[in-house]
């Protein structure tokens, strides 16, 4: 195999990655403000590239409806870059039979 054929391999192998997380984000809805879990009524204070402590607040259930809606994104991006990848390596495989034959 060549490493044009590698590289889309590892595209689809990267989309498929980026498919799965989102599945999985789906079934583990941890919501977090700067890596400590956040529950029901809490609170994240808005973080502006070091302006700690503005007055924007996001609620937990702000943040996880925003979750929420980042995983269907996170799926069919990845299937897409899949089955692009897929596309690319089949079309590499094709062109260098022909081209051997």
């Amino acid at each position: 195999m060549s490493r044009r054929a590698w590289a889309h391999v590892l595209l689809a192998l990267a989309g498929l990655a980026l498919a799965l997380f989102g599945a999985w984000s789906a079934t583990h809805p941890d919501v977090t403000c700067r890596g400590v879990q956040m529950h029901p009524g809490d609170v994240c204070h808005k973080n502006d590239f070091g302006a700690m402590g503005t007055d924007e607040v996001q609620t937990y259930e702000q943040r996880m409806h925003a979750a929420r809606l980042s995983q269907p994104v996170l799926i069919v991006a990845g299937l897409v870059v899949a089955g692009f990848g897929t596309a690319l390596a089949v079309a590499d495989r094709r062109r260098t039979a022909a081209a051997g034959a």
